[in-house]
């Protein structure tokens, strides 16, 4: 059976190249593959695929966490619920960051790792804390700090006072509420 003429002269004539270029016809087809490869890459599957969100210019918020067993465990669980919420409701990006121990010298080098993290809000928990979040603020003049549970009079620092009884699921919940506002407020 013999191809319709319409096809038949193309065919005919890449025959030709062929046997006189091999060079020309090995690069077209090279050419001709990465076009077809391309198309099906971009042209893909266009189902509903989830896809991640830039959350790189997202406002930046960071829970510093005082050592395990530490008497500010409530408040820090807590806090950390509040900041949560602050992010399910968009545009604050919300870390914890571990801290081996309260001494405002040994703390340091956390605080500083906030920082290269590009934290904008540094918030810590409990009156243990205050002395590294102090230093902290005084090495950091640019950052802005808040502290749950304890106050502060040097700058940069503000402060979201803390029930008496974290625990009770009413003070709880009051607490991260205030926690998630006032990141909110600031991004």
């Amino acid at each position: 059976m013999r191809p319709p003429a319409l096809t038949a002269r193309p065919v005919h004539r890449f025959a030709g190249l062929v046997r006189g270029h091999p060079v020309v016809a090995a690069a077209t087809a090279v050419v001709l593959l990465a076009v077809l490869s391309l198309t099906a890459l971009l042209t893909g599957d266009r189902s509903d695929r989830p896809r991640a969100a830039n959350v790189s210019r997202n406002f930046r918020a960071c829970l510093l966490v005082s050592p395990a067993g530490a008497t500010d465990a409530r408040l820090s669980q807590v806090s950390w619920q509040g900041m949560q919420d602050a992010a399910r409701s968009g545009g604050v990006n919300a870390q914890r960051f571990p801290t081996p121990t309260i001494d405002a010298e040994d703390a340091l080098p956390y605080f500083n790792g906030a920082v290269q993290h590009h934290c904008e809000l540094i918030v810590t928990v409990g009156t243990g804390m205050k002395a590294a979040t102090e230093a902290a603020a005084h090495a950091n003049p640019h950052q802005e700090f808040v502290i749950i549970g304890a106050t502060s009079a040097r700058p940069h620092i503000s402060a979201i006072a803390a029930p008496d009884n974290p625990g009770k699921d009413e003070a709880g919940k009051e607490l991260a509420e205030k926690v998630s506002a006032f990141i909110s407020d600031r991004r």
